[in-house]
């Protein structure tokens, strides 16, 4: 699929962010392009970007299966933080269940007991109920991200 960060007329849906992803594209170009839509490019399509159901292989290899549980993870997320109905297809059993073993963003985690306790009390539920720790702020928009990191640097000490 090849996703491109710049701003089309094409929505960049969460079904396509995994197709994308389970096609061989960069998850971090192909969540970023998703972001960019829902935050900025395509803001007032919220909901069409999160109502199509993403589509899983019978048996998809583990990292496949991941980042399928992620996306499902995000639109429950987005859709408590924004307000929006959350598609029944997120709820289906497929997608609400755990991983066997967790997934933490960061490596590090696994080998460093303050991040891993870290990113365990700051990932949102949607995602630690699905066994995935990505911390609190994996999908922010990159404005806030940018004002909440300016506030931490302009306070004193």
């Amino acid at each position: 699929m090849n996703m491109i960060l710049t701003f089309t007329n094409e929505l960049h849906t969460i079904k396509d962010i995994y197709q994308g992803i389970s096609q061989g594209d960069d998850p971090r170009y192909a969540v970023g392009a998703f972001l960019n839509d829902f935050f900025d490019y395509h803001a007032d399509e919220r909901q069409s970007l999160l109502a199509d159901p993403i589509v899983v292989a019978a048996q998809p290899p583990p990292e496949h299966w991941q980042w399928a549980l992620f996306c499902a993870a995000s639109v429950e997320y987005l859709c408590q933080q924004y307000g929006l109905d959350c598609p029944a297809w997120v709820h289906a059993p497929m997608y609400d269940t755990a991983l066997s073993e967790p997934w933490f963003f960061v490596p590090t985690a696994l080998h460093n007991p303050a991040v891993r306790e870290r990113y365990e009390r700051d990932t949102p539920t949607p995602f630690t109920r699905r066994n995935i720790f990505c911390g609190s702020r994996i999908l922010m928009h990159k404005k806030s991200t940018y004002k909440t990191t300016a506030h931490h640097i302009m306070q004193p000490a």
